[in-house]
């Protein structure tokens, strides 16, 4: 079994209202993220920041039928609190845990990353470019992440690397071997300013 975990709780400053209520092509992007990933996942998770954004959330339909909202345990940890709710949630060995503006997530990336942590029996597959830049909000965890992210808070440790440093088994998988799945690396692009959605259409 695998799980999605899409991270609705982030502040979004730089885009000037919460991404996680965007629109694009007419659905809400947590909606058509979950369309995306459900190819490849048996349930799905949304993290919510609190009960306010999870019901404007439901409001707009942004969230499927089937799936599951949680809210973050914490206040001012970030995505660390959204992947602590979501993989509390999850009931899978292994989840991908993915920000929610992420348009073109791309479901063969998700499955081979998914592949990797089990293959070498690790706490977490982390995709990594070539000048060492990592994407820690389109990897794959396994349930000892959620120990870490526990720790991480218990250390006022705000940040998922510091979260990351306490596990064991760290694949870091190269974002070139993904190229084969997603030539462009599509999967990646997130919105950081309106701007952005200009460029995507």
């Amino acid at each position: 079994m695998r799980t999605g975990i899409i991270l609705c709780g982030g502040r979004s400053r730089r885009f000037g209202k919460d991404k996680a209520l965007l629109t694009i092509d007419g659905m809400p992007m947590v909606r058509r993220m979950a369309g995306r990933i459900s190819q490849v996942v048996d349930e799905i998770i949304i993290a919510a920041r609190d009960s306010a954004q999870r019901e404007s959330l439901a409001a707009v339909s942004a969230v499927p039928v089937d799936a599951e909202i949680v809210c973050d345990p914490v206040r001012g940890y970030g995505p660390v609190a959204g992947i602590l709710a979501g993989l509390n949630a999850s009931k899978s060995e292994y989840s991908i845990c993915l920000a929610c503006d992420l348009p073109y997530v791309n479901p063969e990336v998700i499955d081979a990353l998914f592949g990797c942590a089990e293959a070498n029996n690790s706490d977490a597959a982390i995709p990594k470019h070539l000048d060492g830049t990592l994407e820690p909000l389109h990897a794959v965890y396994g349930g000892s992440m959620a120990d870490a992210c526990h720790d991480a808070v218990g250390r006022k440790e705000h940040t998922i690397r510091g979260a990351i440093s306490l596990l064991e088994r760290v694949v870091f998988v190269p974002v070139e071997s993904l190229r084969r799945f997603d030539p462009d690396l599509c999967t990646f692009l997130n919105v950081n300013y309106p701007e952005d959605l200009g460029v995507m259409a």
